[in-house]
């Protein structure tokens, strides 16, 4: 009875009803408090200069995100043609901010490489090498933050909660590195259910064809840096744009805990959750509640006008894959990767 207790619980928490009812309760509750004569005014006076300047660091990180999942998808031997990669790319883009979780457009996205089979697998892998990249690039700016902005600035909660996520994470990609290095049959592959151990052999396959590859590694790092700073320097442009100071620093050490937060997937698209932990992080830093808001909320609209292409890309060419059984271009010679 426990465990049919529990099986239920799961169920209506991964819901679509259980995150509209969540989106509303959390959204309503930040809502609510928001002084709207305040954010009239902000946006009266609002410089749209410094809007399209966070507009256009969208675009240019997402132009960024393209060409990094491109190595990857080298690394992985699968070859898409260009116009397909962007057609996938822009139009999961669009995905990631507005389907119900943050992490709905990362799902889609090798669904719309192929449809099943090694290359479907292969383009999960890379997606998963992508995402923990992109992560782990936003920790490091974060960490920058921290040490060089005004200690008065940053809240000793928002400290400890980075350290938090980077042991968590760092433990995370420790447990997986160890058990993609481990034997065949060794204690720790056992570990993993049988059915993710392929998925396991292309993700370290990925990984290692990056790191086997210095200019290569090199080039990975330096674009997950750029991406991250792109999407930092948005929100220190939206709050030029309403009269709020928000500096790269503190701006960078929001985004890392906010973007974390928002893979909770309690809420449609992340909404609510994105509102709230931006009010606690600059309110921290004495950025009133209404404003912390105001901010939260132009980041969406900055990334729907920037992925604009992604939702007529979507509307024009629809969800067919990029690789079919009647044009494949991936390389003959890769074989199945040992681990």
């Amino acid at each position: 009875m426990i465990g049919a207790l529990a099986r239920g619980i799961r169920h209506l928490a991964g819901s679509l009803l259980f995150r509209v009812a969540g989106t509303v309760v959390v959204l309503g509750i930040v809502l609510a408090q928001v002084d709207w004569s305040l954010v009239g005014s902000r946006l009266g006076d609002g410089k749209i200069g410094w809007a399209v300047l966070a507009v256009l660091a969208v675009d240019a990180a997402l132009v960024i995100g393209a060409l990094r999942w491109a190595v990857l998808l080298r690394a992985a031997h699968l070859e898409i043609p260009t116009r397909e990669l962007y057609r996938v790319y822009s139009v999961t883009a669009f995905a990631n901010a507005f389907l119900p979780t943050s992490i709905g457009g990362d799902v889609a996205r090798p669904w719309l490489v192929s449809r099943r089979g090694a290359h479907l697998r292969k383009a999960i892998a890379t997606v998963i090498v992508d995402r923990l990249a992109a992560l782990l690039a936003l920790l490091a700016l974060a960490w920058v933050g921290v040490m060089t902005v005004d200690p008065d600035v940053v809240e000793a909660g928002s400290v400890i909660a980075l350290g938090a996520v980077s042991v968590g994470f760092t433990c995370v990609l420790g447990a997986a590195t160890v058990v993609a290095r481990s034997a065949p049959q060794g204690r720790a592959r056992r570990a993993v259910p049988e059915r993710a151990r392929p998925l396991l052999r292309e993700v370290a396959h990925v990984a290692r064809s990056i790191a086997r590859r210095p200019a290569m590694a090199v080039g990975m790092v330096g674009a997950s840096l750029a991406f991250q700073a792109l999407v930092t320097l948005q929100i220190v442009f939206l709050g030029r744009a309403i009269g709020v100071d928000v500096s790269f620093a503190l701006a960078a050490l929001a985004l890392a805990l906010v973007t974390v937060a928002m893979l909770v997937p309690v809420t449609i698209g992340g909404f609510g959750i994105r509102e709230g932990s931006f009010v606690v992080l600059l309110g921290g830093a004495g950025i009133a509640h209404s404003d912390a808001v105001l901010i939260s909320l132009l980041t969406v609209v900055a990334l729907f006008v920037a992925t604009l292409p992604g939702a007529w890309q979507l509307v024009r060419g629809g969800l067919a894959p990029a690789l079919t059984e009647a044009r494949e271009h991936v390389s003959t010679a890769h074989t199945e990767p040992s681990a």
